[in-house]
């Protein structure tokens, strides 16, 4: 079970054909799969300028005390980054597509993994939610 301090999304990735919600807990990011229906729900709402869709959605999970727990059943379809094992996160801010949230892994030669912003509005509060929930991890790109 993870305590959600906060969420970004939703962002898809694969070339837009897997929809994430990013939660965001102390001691990890949980990259949450969302449904179509979801993703498309969220994008008719960013297309009205109504953001924060997603945030209303987590937000209804809150218990009495206002906490968000997401429950791990360890579903291998979940993206799971622990933050001992993160190298540093960012944003990216892209002209021709959608802003990039980007999650690099220690001791990995690999590539980022890489997740798009569809509604562009939630990069400032992403940036800064990174930059408070992870002060050692985030950098600027």
């Amino acid at each position: 079970q993870w305590e959600i301090l906060d969420t970004i999304g939703p962002v898809f990735s694969n070339g837009g054909f897997k929809n994430w919600d990013i939660c965001l807990a102390q001691d990890a990011i949980i990259c949450f799969p969302r449904s179509i229906w979801l993703t498309f729900v969220a994008g008719m709402l960013a297309a009205l300028r109504k953001p924060g869709a997603m945030q209303r959605s987590w937000a209804k999970s809150a218990d009495a005390h206002g906490q968000r727990f997401l429950v791990d059943e360890g579903s291998p379809k979940w993206r799971r980054y622990p933050v001992s094992e993160i190298s540093y996160i960012s944003f990216k801010k892209c002209l021709m597509s959608a802003n990039e949230f980007r999650i690099y892994r220690k001791g990995s030669e690999r590539k980022p993994d890489i997740y798009g912003l569809g509604d562009r509005s939630q990069t400032d509060e992403g940036r800064k939610l990174l930059q408070t929930i992870y002060p050692n991890l985030y950098k600027e790109e």
